[in-house]
């Protein structure tokens, strides 16, 4: 399932560090915190594992601010007067439940990171109001689909040298990381393993020809670089492990704010990104 949040500034215009990912999640915690420090705990200190591994999936994705008056200077992101639009997702019903229920517990304003200290003082604020909280409909999931980006997708291995490299969607195995990134997911999910593993992901390679080739994204989370791609993509194969990236997200680190994605028609693939 997938809730929108509209946020409203309230007198002035917001800004924040444009590498805000990690702000975001710190305020989903503390939003389900209001609803259950139970399960807020639970959530950041161990999440969903699989067997025996040490690494807990958290099983959640949000989409980047969306604003129509957002504007990029250095470092510093602004959203002027107009409503901003953020989306999250979780195939986990306790997630979701905990996440509206918290978020009218704690109350109509929230604040996304530390408040800037900038020679304008009119862009100073970080609050915002939450003006509503609505869950959206679910596409239907079929064997063939069209999709686009809210949030950079990434998935990483590790060299030889033991240290991470991540993928871009040209290179050799980012396909298959992708795919059992989700058959993992799958399996926490429904406590079972998935029947059907068909998963191709193609890019958009008009797209990519138009942006030269330019379609990563670097986001800095808490001191640590992380690579990423936006861009049109379409994907074949298993309905269930379709479903599951659309919900949990693509590729990896979706607590992070990585790899939430919406459906497109393919024709409408022009005229994103402008």
């Amino acid at each position: 399932m997938r809730v929108k949040f509209t946020l409203i500034p309230n007198n002035s215009n917001k800004a924040l560090q444009v590498n805000y990912n990690y702000f975001l999640t710190s305020l989903i915690y503390n939003i389900i915190e209001h609803s259950s420090k139970d399960y807020s705990r639970f959530l950041h200190d161990t999440g969903y594992r699989l067997g025996g591994s040490k690494n807990g999936f958290k099983l959640f994705t949000y989409s980047m601010l969306q604003g129509a008056d957002a504007r990029v200077k250095g470092d510093i992101i602004t959203f002027g007067k107009g409503q901003v639009s953020w989306y999250l997702s979780s195939p986990i019903n306790d997630f979701l439940q905990h996440l509206i229920t918290g978020a009218f517990a704690q109350g109509q304003e929230i604040e996304i990171g530390p408040k800037l200290n900038t020679l304008d003082k009119s862009i100073g604020s970080n609050r915002f109001l939450i003006e509503r909280v609505e869950t959206l409909n679910t596409p239907v999931f079929n064997k063939n689909m069209h999709f686009t980006c809210l949030s950079p997708i990434t998935v990483s291995t590790v060299l030889k040298d033991l240290n991470c490299h991540y993928l871009r969607p040209w290179e050799e195995g980012f396909a298959d990381a992708i795919k059992n990134n989700l058959i993992k997911k799958y399996k926490l999910v429904y406590g079972k393993d998935i029947a059907d593993a068909d998963f191709k992901v193609t890019i958009d390679t008009a797209y990519m020809n138009k942006k030269s080739g330019k379609i990563t994204k670097n986001i800095n989370f808490k001191g640590t670089s992380i690579i990423g791609f936006m861009a049109p993509f379409t994907v074949t194969g298993s309905p269930e492990l379709i479903e599951t990236g659309y919900e949990a997200g693509f590729g990896e680190k979706g607590s992070m704010g990585f790899g939430m994605v919406k459906e497109v028609s393919r024709t409408s693939y022009n005229g994103l990104y402008q």
